[in-house]
């Protein structure tokens, strides 16, 4: 039980690793306004999380059997000292994917937020409450070819 556990963990360990790097390169790409590369890693990271997902579930599973066979005793008195380092590490590793979220997510907010005030100058919005208007008068927006 102890080496599947283990090896869970290097595995929840290795689609970690892969996240964190395909969010910084995210996060480069979204720096450099290439924006249309975003999409070469959607299906990748898509997959990434789904086997996390179930891997994570799967480290569960295991982890409470193991408990409940020892009952009474913390996970640090059951697991052997090389688990408990590679535990350690994934805690490490979802701590940086969180933080390279972070940092994505107000990437994307600014610019976001950037292209609606644009948006905004450009067609100006009327807002009540909740709801956003674009007033259309008849000759705003011309077309001659």
């Amino acid at each position: 039980m102890q080496q599947q556990i283990l090896e869970q963990i290097d595995c929840l360990n290795d689609d970690l690793d892969r996240l964190i790097t395909i969010t910084y390169a995210e996060i480069e790409i979204v720096k450099s306004a290439r924006h249309a590369d975003l999409d070469k890693y959607q299906h990748e990271k898509q997959a990434l999380l789904q086997r996390f997902e179930r891997n994570k579930e799967e480290l569960n599973r295991r982890l409470l059997a193991l408990t409940q066979q020892h009952p009474g005793l913390s996970l640090e008195e059951i697991l052997d000292e090389t688990a408990l380092v590679h535990f350690e590490g994934f805690k490490t590793k979802l701590s940086q994917l969180h933080e390279a979220n972070r940092i994505y997510g107000t990437f994307v907010a600014t610019l976001g937020e950037f292209f609606n005030s644009l948006v905004s100058a450009i067609l100006p919005m009327k807002e009540e409450g909740y709801k956003r208007e674009t007033p259309r008068p008849a000759a705003f927006l011309q077309v001659s070819a």
